[in-house]
């Protein structure tokens, strides 16, 4: 599961997942308002200007069964990972706590699965599996069984 898909992060504002979803939340809201630039603003005292992720993330917490909603949240995530890297290693260790939490709490995780199949059910397939080679440099053919479906970008 993608942790900032647009489903999980629908189901996470939401509230779904019981308590670790709340702290996977509370993980990325803070991740996101910590990492604000501060604006012209800032350097006299005045309040900084949110930026465009923290802006689609308090639009998504207003309304979390916005679907359009978390697809901006999820592109501001996304374009602020690509043009961040000290964004994108907080990211990378928010996700991997996630997924530890996840899979320490079976119960959990199959609640948060539900609630992302119901905002998106394409997002989420039982029994799918999802690698990421980020960084990966790949040579030659691909070869072997089920390699038809699969799908590289670089």
């Amino acid at each position: 599961m993608d942790p900032i898909s647009l489903g999980v992060l629908a189901a996470l504002a939401g509230g779904a997942g019981g308590e670790i979803g709340r702290q996977a939340w509370v993980g990325l809201t803070g991740l996101v308002r910590r990492r604000r630039d501060p604006g012209p603003d800032a350097v006299d005292g005045g309040p900084a200007e949110p930026d465009t992720t923290e802006t689609a993330l308090t639009a998504l917490e207003g309304r979390p069964e916005d679907r359009n909603r978390a697809g901006e949240l999820e592109q501001a995530l996304r374009a602020q990972v690509q043009a961040d890297e000290a964004f994108a290693r907080a990211v990378r260790v928010w996700e991997a706590m996630f997924h530890a939490s996840l899979t320490a709490d079976p119960e959990a995780a199959a609640e948060l699965e539900e609630a992302v199949r119901a905002i998106d059910p394409e997002a989420v397939t039982p029994g799918a599996v999802h690698n990421d080679f980020r960084g990966a440099k790949f040579e030659g053919p691909v070869q072997g069984s089920g390699t038809q479906h699969n799908t590289f970008n670089r």
